[in-house]
């Protein structure tokens, strides 16, 4: 798409566009959750700056099932990029650690 004669192209426009560190988080909270099968309120998130580009360590439980040093690895690559690709940011690592497993409940025993 082109400007006509006396407009600004699109990416001309002044102003910016600021995510927060704590909006920053509570994304990489959400991506984390959906990616390891865990309740998001069981995860925590830091962010930190590597080499310009955002790390995040992750800890908290996985679901059960399968090979998990597998599952965590395939979790971190989809997490760095799935933050990426929603906030705009180049993140750089993404370190998770493992503190349990999260097994699926068939239903209340009373």
């Amino acid at each position: 798409m082109s400007a006509g004669p006396g407009s600004l192209p699109v990416s001309a426009v002044p102003g910016r566009v600021e995510i927060t560190a704590r909006a920053l988080t509570a994304l990489a909270r959400a991506v984390a959750a959906e990616r390891l099968g865990a309740p998001a309120k069981r995860l925590r998130v830091g962010l930190e700056d590597h080499d310009g580009a955002l790390a995040l360590e992750v800890t908290g439980p996985i679901a059960a099932g399968g090979d998990v040093v597998s599952a965590a690895t395939t979790a971190a690559d989809t997490i760095r990029s799935r933050v990426g690709d929603l906030s705009g940011r180049r993140v750089g690592r993404t370190h998770i650690e493992l503190t349990g497993i999260v097994r699926e409940h068939e239903g209340r025993v009373r």
